[in-house]
């Protein structure tokens, strides 16, 4: 009896032991097998740590390498307030404020606190930094004071060139300009290391370390040079103050690349500085904001009709003071009987209505393909962000009355890009190259691209650019309109505008509120560079020959000794303005 009962325990405690064992061999085979993937992420996520390694961003240079932006090694001063000893913090505050560049008590307040971290200071340079890191209290170290690496963007020239660089953002990303444009190149990409750390988060010194590094941003080259660029934005920003204007442009292209050499405009700010950027304020005007150019228009009517065979530079055109035409008088600027003016006497002193007559001769189709031609209702490409493509009606909603304005440059507006394009394209013997500012990148990996030249757009024949080109000496030679952008030794050619502006409150042209410009190449023999300027209202009734003629003088009598242009060899080719 006792033999079979020890029997029937044995047996028992052997069937729950195996049970047990069953239960534990399912546990692992479903452990191992089917869930073995989710554990093992599981245990992975609580073991690695991983962290981020920022990428350089990289650097905008001019075409002569001359960095306008790039980043630097910086320091950001930090503070662990509880470590600050209580009977101290204001002696701390004390000889933290003025390196900081803050209130005493702005830096007390941020002591009291009960956090651990506290950012007094953001990207200063190391030298400023490690001055910090020095100070002493007593004798002893500042306790709970540390700076801790970053970086920051710089911007030598500031407000010069801001507005084709632009900005970032407060999270590093391109904000506007080529910062914007170009930001994917410029940031580069970040890298991380990954390692593991045990239960109590120590890290494994015996665990696997995986690294990724960071690719630094490439390097953007630009076309302009920041020695022009400098000096266009100091001669307009002087051009704006004494005229009492409201503002201005000036873009300056390469006549026979079509590459950007400077583009300035008033209102500039400094990127390093946001505070400097108003409400409002456009980034770059000089291909954001349009203005109409008045009479520097009117090369496209007379470019037609010598590309026709309609004049050339001597034909004479009986032009009275006023001419009527779809419901509209249009009088020239200066009262005048009715005159025997040249077709270059019509340029040089800026007739309306012989501009119109000529215009009459031209009609309005091939006039309406001339415009287009020379790029205006349409972008240029340029590497900037939120370029405008101008203000041009389309031929089916032309009246005659429209026709009465778009040849003298009112009813058709464009960016000062736009205008400067026009007459690069006459310098380059009638071939238009959309403009470019950036000359190439370096990506990441140290491989160069080069910007691709844009195709040539023929406009007009080189035998006509050439005959404008003489026709538009005039307006710089005596009797002209622009005798103030003449520069001794040099042939120069351009034109003079002045448009009304319109009036909101009215709906029509005002009076007294103009756009005043001047466009024009030098040397007019052989050119080597377009300039293009609107000055918006200037004082006192200045007119373009008043204002912008005497900065395009400025502006290319710098460029022409800088770029080592020789003098002209030839004479101009005098053509009579009038024959009365």
């Amino acid at each position: 009896m006792r033999l079979g009962r020890s029997l029937r325990r044995m047996w028992a405690t052997v069937a729950v032991v195996s049970l047990l064992l069953a239960v534990v061999l399912v546990r692992l085979v479903w452990l191992q097998g089917m869930d073995s993937a989710g554990y093992a992420l599981a245990a992975s996520d609580e073991k690695h740590e991983f962290v981020t390694l920022h990428a350089a961003r990289g650097s905008i240079v001019d075409r002569n390498g001359v960095p306008l932006a790039y980043t630097a090694d910086a320091k950001d001063i930090v503070a662990d307030p509880t470590m600050v000893p209580a009977t101290e913090r204001l002696d701390y505050a004390t000889m933290l404020a003025p390196p900081l560049g803050k209130s005493v008590m702005a830096i007390a307040d941020q002591l009291t606190s009960t956090s651990h971290y506290a950012l007094l200071a953001t990207a200063l340079s190391p030298a400023a930094a490690k001055q910090i890191e020095e100070l002493t209290l007593n004798g002893k170290p500042l306790s709970g004071i540390f700076a801790q690496a970053t970086s920051q963007r710089l911007y030598p020239g500031h407000t010069a060139g801001a507005n084709v660089v632009g900005l970032i953002q407060s999270d590093g990303t391109g904000a506007a300009g080529i910062e914007y444009s170009y930001d994917s190149l410029l940031r580069g990409t970040d890298g991380s290391v990954s390692y593991q750390k045990d239960s109590v988060g120590n890290i494994n010194p015996a665990g696997p370390i995986k690294r990724k590094a960071a690719a630094d941003g490439g390097t953007v080259r630009l076309t302009i040079d920041q020695d022009l660029q400098y000096l266009s934005q100091k001669y307009l920003d002087d051009s704006i103050r004494q005229s009492g204007a409201r503002g201005g442009q000036l873009t300056i292209l390469d006549s026979r690349t079509g590459q950007v050499l400077a583009m300035a405009s008033n209102g500039s700010f400094d990127p390093q500085n946001p505070a400097t950027i108003k409400s409002g304020q456009s980034m770059n005007p000089n291909v954001q904001q349009v203005f109409e150019p008045g009479s520097a228009n009117k090369i496209v009517a007379i470019s037609a009709a010598l590309e026709k065979g309609l004049i050339n530079p001597r034909t004479v055109l009986s032009v009275p003071d006023t001419i009527s035409t779809g419901g509209i008088s249009v009088h020239d600027a200066w009262w005048h009987p009715t005159q025997h003016f040249t077709a270059t006497g019509v340029l040089a002193k800026s007739s309306n209505v012989g501009t119109l007559l000529i215009a009459d001769k031209v009609g309005k189709q091939t006039f309406n393909d001339y415009l287009h031609r020379f790029g205006l209702g349409q972008k240029t490409g340029v590497e900037l962000p939120g370029e405008s493509a101008g203000l041009l009606p389309d031929i089916s909603s032309w009246s005659d009355s429209t026709f009465a304005n778009l040849p003298i440059g009112q009813g058709v507006a464009m960016t000062s890009l736009q205008l400067a394009s026009m007459y690069q394209t006459v310098a380059n013997d009638g071939v238009r190259i959309p403009p470019r500012i950036v000359d190439s990148v370096t990506n990441p990996d140290g491989s160069l691209i080069p910007t691709a030249q844009p195709a040539g757009i023929r406009v007009l024949s080189t035998p006509t650019a050439r005959t404008l080109r003489t026709m538009l000496e005039s307006v710089t030679l005596k009797g002209g309109t622009g005798t103030r952008a003449a520069i001794p030794g040099y042939r120069v050619a351009g034109k003079t505008g002045t448009a009304q502006q319109p009036d909101p409150t009215t709906g029509r042209y005002s009076d007294s509120v103009y756009w005043d410009t001047f466009a024009g190449m030098a040397p007019a023999d052989n050119p080597r560079f377009a300039v293009a300027i609107m000055i918006d209202n200037p004082a006192h009734g200045l007119e373009g020959g008043d204002v912008a003629a005497p900065l395009f003088h400025h502006i290319a009598s710098y460029e022409l000794s800088a770029a080592k242009i020789a003098p002209s060899g030839s004479q101009a080719v005098l053509v009579p303005l009038t024959l009365d």
